[in-house]
């Protein structure tokens, strides 16, 4: 089996935007002027592309909010910045910071998080950063919240209680099905987590607007849906829970694609790997995270975000099973900006055990590069980060954007 292997251009270390800017499955970075398109196209750069090819368009160089303090979890993979003010039989009321107050029905929320009291410094490390909210809506592996999958009150003080079904919610207080048939009643006041079980989202029903993306708004919000029209002045998305919303063009950060079951697509991010090792030069442990740095940071690559991918820290070998059938693998890697400069590791991926690709020695003040790899029909997929000619110090690697394709 003959396996090619394309690596394409550098990113640019400058942020400085001329225009939106996509990310081709195939490992081509387009400057494409202003991108319109949608229900299953994209035109970049005059020309037309299937939107299952392009895997990630940026509209905007400003990163969201690197910190949320209330959003509510929508079920199906969505999250949107502001607050959940109450659930009352069939019925809840959002405020959104971003769409302003949302009439939806109960089985469409998921959770909902929320500040704590003033003057109370933060005390739940799992909601500390966004990195956290963004694994939780995209379903990393991993993740420790598990919105629209369980019942549970969790407070400040780190408390929590497990419940059965949220009978209501108000401004001030939640009535509480406890296991045992119980009613409670919790002060939400102190509050800082709610998990509601949820149906499964349904399908979206225009499958002919394409497949379905994450579209990432400057505030911080999550929408998952299908791009039916975008122009120069707005995005039109149809959505499972409040159908089609137009959002103003000046409102996005970013897109890029949902993936998963039945797609084109699997971000290894969604993946548990099959084997993970990490072989520190002394005693600290930095186990790799999903969707986020490997010191649990939003990931940063020349100063732009990319909210999928894996963080590791030299040495880290990872290994992920594959299906077997022809794929393709892409990544934008490189060492974190956390790092402001520090740190320099060599990586390597292997298919089969076959070195595909090998990078120079990659330092904290190099750009990122994009690798786009043939797997061929190979079965199984290896990162490998090794020190280079120092220590480990600053070796904070994020394999951002990382994808298999089939």
């Amino acid at each position: 089996m003959r396996i090619q292997i394309v690596v394409s251009i550098l990113f640019c270390c400058s942020t400085t935007f001329a225009g939106d800017e996509a990310l081709l499955i195939k490992g081509q970075r387009v400057d494409g002027g202003t991108i319109t398109g949608g229900r299953g196209t994209w035109n970049i750069s005059g020309g037309a592309v299937p939107a299952d090819e392009v895997l990630m368009i940026r509209f905007s160089p400003e990163p969201p909010p690197s910190r949320m303090n209330s959003g509510v979890f929508i079920r199906g993979g969505s999250m949107l910045a502001g607050s959940l003010a109450g659930i009352v039989g069939d019925n809840a009321d959002v405020s959104s910071s971003a769409l302003g107050p949302l009439k939806l029905k109960r089985d469409d929320i998921a959770g909902a998080f929320s500040p704590l009291p003033s003057g109370q410094q933060e005390n739940m490390p799992e909601l500390a950063r966004y990195c956290r909210i963004l694994a939780a809506t995209l379903g990393s592996d991993g993740s420790s919240l598990k919105p629209g999958k369980r019942v549970r009150v969790r407070f400040a003080g780190l408390d929590e209680v497990e419940g059965e079904r949220v009978m209501r919610l108000g401004g001030e207080q939640i009535l509480l099905s406890t296991k045992n048939k119980a009613v409670e009643t919790i002060n939400r006041q102190f509050v800082r987590l709610i998990e509601l079980k949820v149906p499964d989202a349904p399908a979206a029903a225009d499958a002919s607007a394409g497949p379905e993306f994450i579209v990432r708004l400057k505030s911080g919000d999550l929408l998952r849906g299908r791009v039916i029209k975008l122009d120069d002045k707005s995005l039109t998305l149809q959505t499972t829970f409040m159908g089609e919303k137009s959002l103003e063009r000046g409102m996005l950060a970013a897109l890029f694609l949902a993936g998963g079951e039945g797609t084109k697509l699997n971000w290894l991010s969604a993946m548990s790997p099959a084997k993970a090792v990490h072989t520190p030069v002394f005693d600290a442990e930095f186990p790799h995270r999903m969707d986020c740095s490997v010191d649990g940071n939003d990931m940063i690559l020349a100063g732009q975000p990319c909210e999928r991918g894996i963080g590791v820290h030299s040495r880290s070998e990872l290994q992920f099973t594959l299906p077997g059938t022809p794929a393709r693998f892409i990544t934008v890697c490189g060492i974190d900006a956390e790092t402001r400069g520090r740190g320099s590791v060599i990586a390597k991926v292997l298919a089969d055990g076959k070195e595909l690709w090998k990078s120079k020695t990659v330092t904290g003040k190099d750009a990122p590069e994009i690798v786009s790899l043939d797997l061929g029909s190979a079965k199984t997929l290896t990162l490998q980060v090794d020190y280079a000619d120092d220590d480990d110090s600053g070796d904070h690697f994020d394999w951002g954007w990382a994808a298999i394709s089939k």
